[in-house]
């Protein structure tokens, strides 16, 4: 898969496809400002992103990694992944793409993370694939998930109260 360039016109265009429960994501978290926010945070962001495509224009999803330091050694990752429609065409690819980012990030990272809106609740069918745990929280508009190294010990609380 090709890349493209994190930039306002491709963000733009990612936006204007963007899946709905996607987008109901975003709409959660940013409210009436999403777009704002969404390109603010892409801009921005000194994190690993990645945008493929598989035309070289037309965006398929956008993801990454963004390190979250705390008082212990160990190496926080938190994961986001935000798709356009043209994923429910092309599954198989973007579920191997997916697969090959989430294998580095576990190499790099001792523990990965995020929340999950209820609008993409089906998604921790195939993150329960990639190893990943899940857990309710006192919102039942958002879960927990989670992927820790073979012998890391953190506590969750810390991620859920």
């Amino acid at each position: 898969m090709k890349s493209l360039e994190v930039c306002e016109k491709n963000l733009i265009n990612f936006l204007n496809n963007i899946r709905e429960a996607d987008l109901l994501e975003l709409k959660a978290l940013f409210k009436d400002k999403y777009k704002e926010e969404f390109l603010k945070i892409c801009l921005n962001n000194n994190s690993l992103i990645y945008f493929p495509t598989l035309d070289g224009k037309n965006p398929l999803m956008i993801g990454g990694v963004v390190l979250r330091k705390d008082a212990s050694e160990l190496k926080f990752g938190q994961v986001w992944l935000l798709c356009t429609n043209l994923v429910e065409k092309n599954k198989i690819s973007a579920f191997r793409y997916i697969k090959e980012r989430i294998e580095e990030f576990k190499i790099e990272f001792d523990v990965l993370f995020n929340y999950i809106y209820k609008s993409n609740f089906r998604a921790l069918l195939w993150l329960n694939l990639l190893g990943f745990s899940s857990l309710d929280l006192k919102n039942p508009d958002y879960k927990f998930f989670y992927f820790k190294k073979e012998g890391v010990n953190f506590d969750t609380r810390r991620f859920t109260c």
